[in-house]
């Protein structure tokens, strides 16, 4: 069977947003400006709708409140093209909320309230077999209960998908926890939390790598390392690509968009470094752009801007771009009547 698209599985959260001069400290308020129930919502939502809008096929698997936000981010998932006909609706909790402060760097501090998310249950991912089974990649966020999230992974692969893991919020696992991951995608904090048990854990994206490979018994992984760009480990490759330098405006939703663009690499059988050399593209673009959904860039929008900063596309998409933002020949409809 040809397998085709994606499946995230995953939170949403609605992100409430304001600018700060400063970060508060314990006990201490600090006033702020332009709140705004901002296009931002959480790590899951951001990844279907990241992948949509690269042309992916995507399914959302995922807990949303019967209420006014989670009318709003079901409205984003479906105006991107998010196939939601596996998602749950709680009768009883509210869609997730995360309150995020900006300070004048663009790094966001952020406190989430996980909501409905909390409610998502193995039996609700039970529900998605059928699209798992049909799916080429399953996306896996945290945001909801690690035991669903790790439950996703397992069903995934053993109906034959390739699963990806991005374990933030971060928490210390077992070794045998992680079997039904293919690719792990930590930041640099993460990797360090779920190597936290172990003694004398090390800082160096290359010693992070290894270890998580060796300690969970994982072929792939891709570290993010924001400004500096990404690592990535597979066993025959390990390997540092930079970032790509541009200007930055914010940065909340550039982890999700880095890993819609290693997924559509891998989508189309790019390797693990040239994927992830588009995932740095596409988070690239996304920190020119303020807020975090309107920066999820379509394939033609990415190429327009490698084009325009003088960035290369990975070697191994370059012909799949192309493809992509050709212009179409016309229909006959289209060219209008043929004369006698």
């Amino acid at each position: 069977m040809l397998r085709k698209g994606v499946v995230v599985v995953g939170s949403h959260v609605q992100g409430l947003f304001m600018r700060v001069a400063r970060f508060p400290g314990a006990d201490e308020t600090v006033l702020g400006w332009d709140y705004k129930e901002a296009l931002d919502g959480g790590k899951g939502s951001h990844q279907a709708i990241a992948c949509a809008r690269l042309g992916l096929p995507t399914h959302f698997v995922g807990c949303l409140g019967q209420d006014r936000l989670g009318d709003i981010g079901a409205s984003w998932m479906t105006e991107a093209g998010v196939d939601l006909s596996c998602v749950t609706r709680s009768r009883g909790t509210a869609t997730g909320c995360g309150f995020v402060m900006i300070n004048p760097e663009g790094i966001p501090a952020i406190t989430t309230a996980m909501g409905a998310n909390a409610e998502f249950s193995p039996q609700d991912v039970d529900r998605a077999k059928s699209v798992f089974s049909q799916a080429k990649l399953v996306l896996i966020t945290l945001e909801i209960p690690i035991s669903t999230a790790l439950y996703a992974a397992r069903l995934a692969q053993s109906l034959g998908a390739f699963t990806i893991l991005t374990p933030g919020p971060a928490e210390p696992v077992q070794p045998g926890e992680l079997a039904g991951v293919d690719l792990l995608v930590p930041n640099q904090n993460e990797a360090r939390t779920l190597l936290s048990e172990l003694p004398n854990v090390r800082e160096e994206p290359s010693w992070l790598a290894g270890r998580l490979r060796q300690y969970f018994g994982l072929k792939q992984v891709v570290i993010t390392l924001g400004k500096k760009g990404a690592f990535v480990a597979d066993g025959e490759t390990a390997q540092a690509l930079p970032a790509f330098e541009v200007v930055v405006l914010d940065t909340p939703g550039a982890g999700d968009a880095f890993t819609a663009g290693l997924a559509f690499g891998l989508h189309y059988e790019a390797s693990l470094v040239d994927a992830a050399i588009f995932g740095c593209l596409t988070a690239a673009r996304a920190i020119t752009i303020r807020e975090s959904i309107p920066s999820f860039g379509t394939v033609a929008e990415i190429a327009e801007f490698a084009s325009a900063n003088r960035f290369d596309i990975p070697a191994g998409l370059r012909a799949e771009m192309n493809r992509i933002t050709a212009p179409q020949p016309m229909t006959e409809e289209q060219n209008g009547p043929k004369g006698v």
